[in-house]
């Protein structure tokens, strides 16, 4: 056997593994319950492919620094509940349900409002954009207190 079909067959053997394996941005929670002070019920959004669409717009949004984040752990805030794999299970109604947590910190005074969810593996206060303002905005959450 050549050189070139040895080194080829294995990669034939686990080409069907990676074309089946879906692109990371379409990994998103099944449910987002967003709730906290000033929010009377718990706020769902129940749309898998919306909720990907926020997590996805979070990838590039900028990173929040200097005043933006000062003080960030005084300001008003949501509890951001994510259910992720819980299609099977009824819809969540307690944030304490939730496999992870985030944090939405509306906008408030001068300061513009930041989101913290885990994105790309890392945990950091960023700008809200556009995408997930509409989506937020649509359900009714509130991003300005």
């Amino acid at each position: 056997m050549s050189l070139v079909v040895r080194r080829f067959v294995p990669f034939l053997a686990v080409l069907p593994a990676l074309l089946a394996v879906p692109p990371a941005q379409a990994s998103a929670p099944n449910y987002i319950l967003v709730s906290g002070p000033g929010i009377n019920h718990p706020i769902l959004l129940g749309d898998w492919g919306e909720n990907g669409t926020l997590l996805s717009a979070l990838v590039d949004a900028r990173i929040a620094k200097g005043s933006a984040v000062r003080k960030l752990a005084r300001r008003p805030h949501f509890d951001l509940a994510e259910f992720w794999g819980w299609s099977a299970l009824p819809r969540p109604t307690r944030p304490s349900q939730a496999n992870q947590h985030g944090r939405l910190y509306p906008a408030h005074g001068s300061k513009p409002a930041v989101i913290v969810l885990m994105v790309d593996g890392a945990k950091v206060p960023r700008l809200l954009p556009t995408p997930v303002r509409e989506i937020l905005a649509r359900h009714h959450v509130p991003l300005r207190l």
